[in-house]
C-alpha cells in the first residue's frame, strides 16, 4: 500500500483499506523504504481508518504481514 502526501504542508488523514480480509487480525506494516513498522488491527483500519501523519511530499510505500 502506497501512500503520498502530495502537499508542501504537513497532512494528517484517515485511510480506509480496500483490501479484503483485513477484519480479525494483527497487521505488520513494514515501510519498504525505510526501516519504520507499525502494528496495527485490521479490523480498526477498515472502520475507522489507518490514521497517517504525514511531512510535506512524504511517503510510505508499506508491505503488509498478518500477525500470528
Amino acid at each position: 500500500m502506497v501512500v503520498v502526501n502530495y502537499a508542501p504542508n504537513q497532512g494528517q488523514c484517515y485511510v480506509t483499506p480496500s483490501f479484503s480480509g483485513l477484519r480479525g487480525k494483527s497487521w505488520r506494516l513494514s515501510d519498504l523504504m525505510n526501516d519504520v513498522q507499525y502494528q496495527r488491527e485490521g479490523t480498526a483500519m477498515t472502520e475507522q481508518g489507518l490514521y497517517l501523519d504525514l511531512p510535506p511530499w512524504g511517503y510510505h510505500a508499506f508491505a503488509l504481514e498478518a500477525g500470528r
